[in-house]
């Protein structure tokens, strides 16, 4: 009887011996797992991050490359254009034209080109009477669009102009050009006090220099 209660502990001992041994090594199973699927969570979220951050810089690049090309699509004149040498996209007839609708017709008596510093654009500003009122039109140099109308009643009687006779622009910048250098940066050709006459200003580097052509004498003087 001795013998077979010790033979029944020994294999009781085996048993709780299996069983302790079975169980550390589903512990370490399981760690084994929990570590490994912690990892392989970790490796996503970096790469989903990594893809984040690959995702912001194509977005910043189109955004960039979008302002880039709006940038070069609304350009036009710069504002310190040399009007010797370029034009806007509105042409001085045009202009004309577009202000003659805003006055119902008229006598054009004025028009005038230049940098609008508080629209930042080049505008035209197109002077015209119709009977008693005295319209003074702005037009965008570049889009055409009317800016702005100013009525005032007036009596005056003011001659037409015209761009091409008795001199034309070209003509009247030529002479000019014989009395002062440096960028056009602004010109205009009006009617005043029965005078019709060019007006040129130039910047010659910062010194600003106005020249006045008469259309019909051609006498040129110079205001500095």
């Amino acid at each position: 009887m001795k013998t077979q209660g010790w033979a029944t502990r020994a294999a009781a001992g085996t048993m709780i011996l299996a069983f302790a041994l079975a169980g550390c090594s589903n512990q370490e199973s399981a760690e084994d797992q929990t570590s490994e699927a912690s990892e392989t969570q970790s490796e996503s979220g970096d790469d989903a991050e990594s893809g984040g951050d690959d995702a912001s810089s194509d977005d910043g690049a189109e955004d960039a490359k979008s302002q880039d090309s709006t940038a070069s699509g609304s350009s036009g004149l710069a504002s310190d254009a040399d009007l010797s040498k370029e034009s806007p996209s509105v042409t001085p007839k045009d202009a004309i034209a577009t202000a003659k609708k805003e006055a119902k017709d008229g006598t054009v008596h004025g028009i005038e080109l230049d940098f609008d510093e508080r629209d930042k654009a080049w505008q035209y500003e197109v002077k015209i009477i119709n009977t008693t009122t005295d319209f003074d039109v702005e037009i965008d140099a570049e889009t055409g669009d009317v800016v702005d109308v100013e009525k005032d009643s007036t009596d005056d009687k003011e001659k037409a102009i015209d761009l091409n006779d008795p001199m034309t622009f070209d003509e009247a910048l030529t002479l000019a050009q014989d009395k002062a250098s440096g960028r056009l940066e602004g010109w205009k050709l009006e009617s005043d006090d029965g005078r019709i006459e060019y007006q040129f200003d130039f910047d010659d580097k910062g010194e600003e220099i106005e020249v006045s052509v008469d259309v019909e004498s051609k006498n040129v003087t110079v205001d500095d």
